[in-house]
């Protein structure tokens, strides 16, 4: 009989653990429609990496956000997101099949950031039109906190965030 007890106390665990994921997850969902219905009613394309950028911070709580976009059209190519992106930076970009997560290990896109000197950990999205393609961005978050992206954390959500700021963003690119 105890041992019973002790298997249903175990189930019983697991749904409430079941149940905080489901409404982690129900939270997340809605975030990303904020963040993404942000995106998606701004009409001015230079204004795009900023509102990406801004949004993703507030509706997310990151600390630190940037962006670089590179090959952007005549209109946009004096504006700050387009400038400061190394050969380096552009070639690690387009290295990257998914998401960096972890350490900061000095990178170059660590100085798009507001206060470089205080990110410990970070990601870098690499933005593009689809798996395979040359990267025509990144897209860099940061955090004081050494354990906020680490190696080991999946990426799934980053990679979501990629696509859809790599749609936004290919406004800002020569059409074909």
């Amino acid at each position: 009989m105890e041992m019973l007890r002790e298997r249903i106390k175990g189930l019983e665990k697991k749904i409430v653990e079941m149940i905080r994921n489901s409404q982690d997850n129900v939270a997340i969902a809605e975030r990303l429609h904020r963040w993404t219905r942000a995106l998606m009613i701004t009409a001015n394309p230079a204004e795009l990496p900023q509102v990406l950028v801004q949004e993703l911070k507030q509706q997310f709580m990151i600390p630190q956000a940037g962006i670089r976009v590179w090959g952007v059209d005549e209109p946009f190519k004096a504006l700050a997101f387009a400038q400061g992106a190394s050969d380096d930076a552009r070639s690690l970009a387009t290295s990257l099949p998914v998401p960096y997560c972890g350490a900061n290990a000095g990178f170059e896109a660590a100085r798009w950031l507001d206060e470089p000197a205080t990110v410990a950990s970070m990601a870098m999205v690499p933005l593009r039109h689809g798996a395979g393609t040359a990267a025509f961005g990144l897209l860099v978050v940061g955090s004081p906190d050494p354990t906020r992206y680490s190696a080991d954390m999946g990426t799934d959500f980053l990679v979501r965030i990629g696509e859809i700021a790599s749609a936004g963003l290919a406004r800002l690119l020569p059409g074909p």
